[in-house]
């Protein structure tokens, strides 16, 4: 059975329409999110070109292109920044305000950093982070 493209776009079209309309959060995850920034960031040297991680190196680009993708409909979707990008900004550049909104300013031009970051900030986000880990003084 042979099928061609316009088959097989007809058949997934309906399918993409219903994932992207029902999910508007972020499914990437924070590390994936973290992971991708770093790479946007400090870009690795190319791999030689008999080597074998070129394949891993285009599955990390396919990867990171969707997280930023479901980054970008977030933000068009709610109008700021989601929690998970905020939180990976302040891992890479410890949790300094400053560097994470240059790099928000710098990156989202035509936006308001203020806006895209929502009121959250570094500080409030190490806090929630030490408020989900279990106290040791709870089992007391």
């Amino acid at each position: 059975m042979s099928s061609s493209p316009t088959t097989l776009l007809l058949l997934l079209l309906p399918i993409m329409l219903l994932l992207m309309t029902t999910n508007v959060n972020v499914t990437a995850t924070p590390t994936t999110i973290e992971r991708c920034l770093r790479l946007q960031l400090n870009p690795p040297p190319p791999p030689p070109a008999n080597s074998g991680s070129r394949s891993a190196l285009r599955l990390a680009r396919i990867a990171c292109k969707d997280a930023f993708r479901s980054i970008s409909h977030s933000l068009h979707a709610t109008g700021k920044l989601p929690l998970g990008y905020v939180f990976a900004l302040c891992h890479i550049f410890q949790f300094n305000q400053q560097k994470v909104e240059r790099h928000v300013a710098r990156t989202f031009r035509p936006h308001h950093s203020h806006t895209l970051l929502a009121g959250r900030t570094c500080a409030t986000m190490r806090k929630r982070q030490h408020a989900h880990t279990p106290s040791s003084f709870s089992s007391l």
